[in-house]
């Protein structure tokens, strides 16, 4: 179905113009003045309107008041023969989504209508998407609503009452830690410490002390006693991450506190006991180091009683909204900007993706597009390099797309040129100025306050 677009102008000659120009995409309604779309409009409001700034009796500016105050979620697009940057700031101070020049060409207005339609989309799908965000998430903190994702959190929400151990497999960057996380929030043991430790990361002379803890003068260096990570994770959840990488020795010794929940303290006389409920996790095939002879096969079969496997992002690109919006709400905070919506060809980029760093890779491209947006929404070009699908110019309305994509370059690029003179740029362009302006000022690169200070 089209999206309906209402058309307003008190000339019938206008309104024809309007309706050819739109009809090919929009579904269009002609009204002869504000009072008649208000009056039909107000039980139904339609995706976008566009409407005349000078007409007879209620005028556009009075008239996109009157929108706002009805149908605040409808964007509005003024359209009039005058064409100064005063009307034009004035138009979007007041709250127009976009400023069109009569006479106008086809493919523009249509563009900018199609902006319009497709802003107002994305503000609907972003308020939605907090509403699943806010649900998802739950107790746990977990963000997906795939059918693999569901599945994770099913198992998790069922193994984490337990003190079984689990072992979470997956990729990097699938979010490993936080499954462990959610493990312990959800667990009875959730008053109690959540200690984390990634194997990799211990020089082998130290890896004993550091897991089971050592006395003072046990070895050089020792000049106090080390409580060691199990002791620290006492009635809470250690969770080992990237296990594989555990050195031989240390192997035994963790599979025996694992069964009887003692160990012994390097330098001491007699075992210690421990209350922990032991999380694992790893990004390779501890089967394939099983029987390479790396791993022993004991204490895989031991870690692994409940077995956690983690998705590549690829696996749920339908999550891919709901974490953008998640790592919005996050960043911007974070970074003191306001929480940008992803325009559509910025997020059909990023499902085109194939995301080989997964969520994290996700999460750092997020926050880059943050830092770097200067429009009112994050676009493709903001997104880095690689994530720049072709597919996200292909299919329906791909052409205009594409040419707004151009555009935009070419103005920026442009700007930089004229060292941001608004003045010497419509010189190098040969465009009238306030066209130049009204342009600019349609991407986000420049507001009014800085077109009325540059020559």
């Amino acid at each position: 179905m089209k999206p309906r677009v209402a058309v307003i102008d008190d000339l019938e000659q206008a309104r024809q113009m309007m309706q050819r120009a739109l009809s090919r995409t929009f579904t269009v309604e002609p009204f002869a003045s504000v009072p008649d779309a208000l009056a039909a409009l107000a039980t139904n409001p339609p995706d976008a309107i566009v409407t005349d700034l000078k007409m007879p009796g209620m005028d556009g500016l009075e008239g996109l008041k009157r929108f706002q105050e009805t149908m605040p979620e409808v964007p509005v697009v003024m359209l009039t023969a005058y064409a100064t940057v005063e009307t034009a700031v004035a138009a979007m101070r007041a709250g127009a989504f976009d400023y069109q020049r009569k006479p106008f060409e086809a493919d523009e207005l249509e563009l900018a209508v199609g902006r319009a339609v497709e802003h107002a989309q994305l503000r609907r799908d972003n308020a939605r998407l907090r509403r699943e965000l806010a649900h998802a998430q739950g107790e746990h903190g977990l963000v997906g609503r795939s059918a693999a994702m569901r599945e994770v959190l099913s198992l998790v929400e069922r193994v984490a009452p337990t003190d079984v151990p689990v072992l979470i497999e997956g990729e990097s960057g699938t979010g490993k830690d936080l499954v462990a996380r959610a493990i312990h929030e959800l667990s009875p043991r959730k008053s109690g410490p959540f200690v984390a430790l990634n194997v990799s990361t211990i020089p082998e002379p130290l890896a004993e002390s550091q897991l089971f803890g050592h006395e003072k003068g046990a070895f050089s260096g020792a000049v106090a006693a080390h409580r060691g990570f199990f002791a620290e994770a006492n009635r809470g959840t250690l969770f080992l991450d990237e296990v594989g990488t555990l050195v031989a020795p240390l192997q035994p010794k963790l599979l025996r506190v694992l069964q009887d929940g003692d160990f012994i303290p390097v330098g001491a006389g007699r075992p210690t006991t421990s209350d922990v409920r032991a999380v694992f996790a790893t990004n390779e095939n501890l089967k394939k180091a099983v029987d390479a002879g790396r791993f022993r096969e004991d204490l895989y079969y031991r870690i692994r009683v409940m077995p956690v496997r983690l998705p590549p992002l690829r696996e749920r690109r339908e999550d891919v909204p709901l974490l953008v919006e998640h790592f919005v709400q996050k960043h911007a905070r974070r970074l003191k900007r306001e929480p940008l919506s992803f325009d559509a060809e910025a997020l059909r980029a990023l499902h085109a993706y194939a995301f080989p760093g997964n969520v994290r890779e996700l999460e750092n491209a997020v926050e880059r597009a943050l830092l770097l947006a200067r429009g009112d929404a994050v676009r493709a070009e903001d997104l880095p390099p690689e994530m720049r699908s072709s597919d996200a110019v292909e299919g329906e309305g791909g052409y205009r797309r594409a040419k707004e994509a151009w555009e935009r370059r070419y103005l920026e690029e442009l700007l930089a040129l004229a060292h941001g003179s608004v003045g010497d740029a419509a010189t190098l362009a040969g465009l009238h100025r306030s066209t130049l302006y009204e342009k600019l000022a349609r991407f986000g690169l420049v507001s009014g306050a800085e077109a009325a200070h540059k020559p």
